[in-house]
């Protein structure tokens, strides 16, 4: 089983892979937008998430979770010294893909994404499998990293791809 699979995806990139495995598995995208609020949100289509991929400032990741339909899925509260709060982490659910985003930084960098199976439910590996497949044959690999043919034009282009905002340039990824 693979550990983790990293990526650099514009949003059209991005749904243009989920496109793909939208058609061949049935799986939900559970995802915690708030929290303040317990609601975890349930969508059908990658396409129809809010700001998919937009990061905003002091917003690092956006955490999406593919899972089975009909999975249980509930954030947990937990203690924070401004007041209650709730978080949809691994640990809440048995078996899920964990996808976490980054993307497109106001600043202009586009900051790599990552995903992993967590569990061993069969359903959860043949969809990490799936994903993996499918971003293998259309996102190029450059020294690790699969990059979506819109982040590679971009980066040919002069935009930064980057593993992290405070990184210094001379850690940004090259096609050389």
């Amino acid at each position: 089983m693979r550990k983790c699979t990293y990526f650099y995806a514009t949003p059209s990139d991005f749904h243009g892979l989920m496109d793909l495995v939208e058609a061949e598995e049935m799986f939900l995208y559970a995802c915690h937008r708030d929290i303040r609020s317990p609601d975890v949100e349930l969508y059908r289509t990658a396409r129809k998430i809010p700001d998919l991929l937009h990061l905003f400032p002091g917003h690092y990741v956006h955490d999406v979770y593919l899972v089975p339909p009909g999975t249980e899925v509930k954030a947990a509260p937990y203690q924070h010294v401004s007041g209650t709060r709730y978080a949809l982490r691994p640990p809440q659910l048995s078996s899920a893909v964990v996808i976490q985003l980054g993307g497109e930084h106001p600043d202009g960098p586009l900051v790599q994404s990552r995903f992993w199976a967590h569990g061993a439910a069969p359903e959860t590996l043949q969809l990490e499998n799936m994903l993996f497949r499918t971003i293998r044959r259309r996102f190029r690999n450059v020294k690790g990293p699969k990059v979506g043919p819109e982040a590679y034009d971009q980066m040919q282009a002069g935009r930064r791809l980057t593993w992290n905002m405070q990184a210094p340039a001379g850690a940004d990824l090259r096609a050389d």
